[in-house]
């Protein structure tokens, strides 16, 4: 045990610590010794206590004054787990501990400051606004000790950023040496999180190597007739019902489980198929989704209730929902760190081990990623954080905090700046630039000596703003021609689309007819030459460690054959793809197929960021080559490049040659200008515009706003590029690219491996419905409206679907029938004022005389005018030109009402 005192280790054991575990034998004299210390452990191993005993044995000792320790944590929810836990344990030693975030209400606000705790804990923004408060100021000057849970979150988030400048002004606020304790379970960079703690990095690391023992399996369920049965019966895809059976199975043989999925959709679609199709007791857990649903979530999987909680990154961190007896993860999850995060949920104890299944789908990427991601992590690999320098909507904010704090001298704020390791290289012109920006938005003033005053937006600025990712609002997408919903899609995705581009949604292509408020119409659409569709992707990049290893796996089959690393499946694809003749594929070559001259594949193992880098500078080059625009769209192993002129072997040596001829520098230059034209630029652009302040958090500013495309060309513009190019990019590959072998190849249709990704991504044989069965749905949707009819003759009215209406009067027989709508009685009033010989207004006559042409349309063309006049943007001044196209035969005419109400939806957002 430690050296301490004998009534502290009575406590201690009094509270259940009867022995340390690893971590904590290493950490606690570490943090003792008074030393900055780094925690490393997986989950289960008792980091916190790890973090938190020697603290609360120094509280107990010396009994300093409050608030002495502050514990930050990414999220409210660990906020909430960690006030039970220390709460509990701090009752041993006389220790308080309280928590304070956005969620807290009045009365435990009040309760903090009145009667402040010993331990605080709190979230990064939480800290952003107490230490402008003056009694947290007060009792800041207290501050011994600062933890920092989840590091890893905060490495490469600019909220983490943020943070870190924030403990440089705590520091400064306090009395004592600030000791700074980090903890996470997996860091990929163990330098920067050392740096993070202390910017020249003199930080004692306490860590346990050896990850926690892990038991992974890659289950490929098998397709059987059961499965083809089930497909039919529930329209779905034999291979998706053989997961869904999987998943039944293990958690009847487990639960309860967590399966993780990478994306909202499938998280919604799981939940949905399993609790319908298996009558299981499932519950979905995603950042979507609101506070109290997920509160009731977690609540009720400890008690037992639920089978299986179905998450995705929202239940990663150490969130305590109790006992989990296994781990799915749904598809590949796509990077080692977040496999490890995921699986170590299970098995939440030291001698137990996590136990975790990956499921992958019957894409041989994707299984392959599985495979590749499994073997790195006993590889002992790690993604590394993807690091910004200078920030400067973080600056900004900051900028605007000292300022409130008081600081008035710009040197002085640059100091602290520059005090956060992110900042060290900020130079004094850029922070001018900043300053000038935010004097221009009237967020601080200049005096006449030099210093900073605050200005009149200051404080809406800095307490409505904050570096969390803007959750972003969603579009529903309709079906015009069926009125159906066909899903939702986030504004991010919509803010690089415009009315006809083409999407992918639920295996089919679309085309937008029109985007409105939060609707978007479209019609089913079909590939053509040039023109390649936009797909909601996954968000997790795929690092080019775990690429390459892929196509290792490739290219060893290629020299051995079959192995372990490939199911039937997989060998079935690759022996064809050899058998072909097509050229082999390995770690260190490009192979690029050109396929009827109009579509590139480029066969590359730069993962995501890497391919994204590829595919933007090669599209620009061959672009430049043919002298006009070319598209690409990339997912980790592959780019496809489109053109609308066709493309030559030529062409493509000479954009390969180009690439290998340009330096470093402009080929960066080529990507930064090239961001600027991208789809994702517009909406980062929106987000940075709010970030440094230029309008209100709060004000709705539509992307097509002149007002955001007036700071393309400034910092706010520059800061957008920036953490798009760090994020989106890796220019590191450049250094690759001539170290490569490249092999260009005209073929007539994709290869094997090309096919799979063009299958997957861009729906490659995926075409629209018949138009004959497209206008039969249109027109069942059509017939069975409700419309009210009128007889001109003799007033009679009655409401009937168009399917149902009667040929002529009921009444009086007569065939002059007009239609409206049905709660129209206006009209009706109309007609039988004229029949009386009443004295008709004129407005009234109009109407009248727009009756009598719907009727006399109808007793020539019969129910064809109840049809037409159905349909949106069709009315009496157009009803006759769409009527005579019957004379080319039906579909000639639905297909002329569909296109008047695509003018209709196109142009109805204009009308005021």
């Amino acid at each position: 045990m430690i050296n301490v005192t004998e009534e502290f280790l009575v406590r201690l054991k009094k509270a259940g610590y009867d022995n340390l575990t690893p971590i904590q034998k290493i950490a606690i004299p570490k943090i003792l010794s008074g030393k900055n210390v780094l925690i490393i452990a997986p989950t289960g191993y008792g980091k916190t206590e790890a973090a938190i005993l020697p603290i609360f044995y120094k509280i107990f000792k010396d009994r300093p004054n409050k608030i002495s320790t502050l514990y930050i944590t990414p999220l409210r929810a660990l906020n909430r787990d960690l006030e039970s836990r220390l709460k509990k344990l701090g009752m041993e030693f006389e220790i308080n501990v309280k928590v304070r975030h956005g969620d807290s209400s009045e009365k435990e606000r009040k309760e903090v400051i009145e009667n402040p705790p010993d331990v605080l804990i709190v979230t990064p923004e939480t800290l952003l606004y107490l230490i402008l408060n003056e009694k947290f100021r007060e009792y800041f000057k207290n501050l011994k000790w600062i933890i920092i849970d989840e590091l890893q979150e905060m490495l490469d988030e600019k909220r983490g950023i943020e943070l870190s400048v924030v403990i440089q002004r705590i520091k400064r606020i306090s009395k004592n040496k600030v000791q700074l304790i980090g903890v996470s379970a997996t860091i990929g960079d163990v330098d920067v999180a050392k740096r993070y703690l202390d910017k020249q990095g003199d930080v004692d690391v306490a860590i346990i190597n050896s990850e926690k023992d892990m038991k992974i399996e890659i289950i490929i369920p098998n397709i059987d007739k059961m499965h083809i049965d089930l497909a039919l019966k529930f329209d779905l895809k034999p291979e998706t019902i053989s997961r869904l059976e999987k998943l039944n199975e293990i958690i009847e043989n487990n639960k309860p489980i967590i399966i993780f999925t990478n994306t909202r959709e499938t998280n919604e679609f799981l939940s949905s198929e399993l609790s319908n199709i298996y009558g299981l007791k499932v519950a979905s857990h995603h950042g979507s989704l609101s506070r109290e649903i997920r509160i009731k979530s977690e609540g009720e999987f400890k008690k037992g209730n639920i089978d299986a909680i179905i998450a995705t990154s929202s239940l990663e961190l150490g969130i305590d929902i109790g006992k989990i007896n296994l781990v799915v993860q749904y598809m590949s999850p796509r990077q080692v760190i977040r496999l490890i995060q995921r699986v170590g949920r299970s098995g939440h104890m030291i001698g137990k081990i996590s136990k975790g299944y990956i499921i992958p789908t019957d894409d041989i990427f994707d299984i392959l990623e599985c495979k590749a991601i499994v073997e790195l992590l006993r590889n002992g690999y790690l993604e590394k954080p993807l690091i910004q320098k200078n920030p400067l909507d973080v600056a900004a904010h900051q900028i605007a905090g000292m300022v409130l704090e008081g600081y008035r001298n710009p040197k002085e704020i640059l100091n602290i700046l520059r005090e956060s390791f992110y900042f060290e290289t900020l130079t004094e012109e850029l922070f001018e630039e900043i300053l000038e920006l935010l004097e221009s938005a009237k967020i601080i003033k200049k005096a006449d000596n030099g210093h900073l005053l605050p200005g009149g937006r200051i404080w809406k600025y800095y307490y409505y703003t904050n570096m969390i990712p803007d959750s972003v609002r969603s579009f529903m997408v309709i079906d015009y021609s069926t009125n159906t919903k066909i899903g939702k899609l986030d504004e991010e995705f919509v803010a690089g689309l415009d009315e006809d581009s083409v999407f992918i949604l639920g295996g089919k292509l679309w085309k937008i007819i029109s985007i409105e408020n939060d609707k978007i119409y479209v019609e089913r659409a079909e590939l053509k030459s040039g023109i390649l569709p936009s797909w909601f992707g996954e968000s997790i990049p795929v690092e080019k460690e775990v690429a390459k290893k892929v196509y290792n796996y490739i290219s060893n089959y290629f020299k051995e054959g079959y192995s372990e690393h490939l199911d039937n499946n997989i060998a079935e694809i690759l022996e064809r793809y050899k058998r072909k003749g097509y050229p082999e594929l390995t770690q260190n070559s490009i192979l690029i197929e050109i396929i009827k001259n109009d579509l590139i594949i480029i066969h590359s193992p730069f993962g995501s960021r890497g391919n994204n880098t590829l595919g933007t500078l090669f599209s620009f080059l061959l672009s430049k080559e043919k002298g006009m625009r070319t598209t690409f769209r990339a997912d980790p192993y592959h780019i496809v490049v489109a053109s609308v002129l066709p493309l030559s072997k030529k062409d493509v040596e000479n954009t390969i040659k180009s690439i290998l001829s340009i330096s470093k520098n402009e080929l960066i230059e080529i990507i930064r200008n090239e961001i600027k034209e991208s789809p994702s630029f517009k909406w980062k652009l929106l987000v940075e515009v709010k970030r440094f302040g230029m309008i209100d958090p709060d004000k709705e500013v539509e992307l097509t706003s002149p007002i955001i495309k007036a700071y393309n060309n400034t910092i706010v513009g520059e800061e957008a590029t920036n953490e798009l190019l760090v994020k989106n990019y890796d220019v590191e590959i450049f250094d690759e690219l001539k170290r490569y072998e490249w092999k260009v190849i005209e073929v007539y249709e994709p290869s094997p491996l090309a096919k799979v990704f063009l299958d997957k991504i861009l729906n490659f044989d995926n075409s629209p419905e018949d138009k004959p069965l497209l206008i039969e749905v249109y027109k069942k949707k059509l017939e069975s409206k409700e419309v009210k009819l009128i007889c001109i003759v003799c007033g009679w009215s009655g409401n009937y679907t168009i399917i149902n209406s009667p040929n002529r009067c009921p009444k009086c027989s007569s065939v002059f029938l007009a239609a409206v709508n049905i709660d129209d009685e206006k009209s009706l009033k109309i007609v039988r004022e004229a029949i009386r010989g009443g004295k008709l207004r004129g407005p009234e006559r109009k109407q009248l005389e727009m009756l009598k042409n719907i009727a006399s349309l109808f007793s020539t063309y019969g129910k064809y005018a109840l049809i037409a006049l159905a349909s949106n943007g069709i009315g009496p001044s157009n009803l006759g030109k769409v009527l005579s196209k019957l004379s080319e035969g039906e579909d000639k005419f639905y297909l002329a009402i569909m296109e008047e109400e695509r003018k209709f939806i196109r142009t109805k957002k204009y009308w005021h």
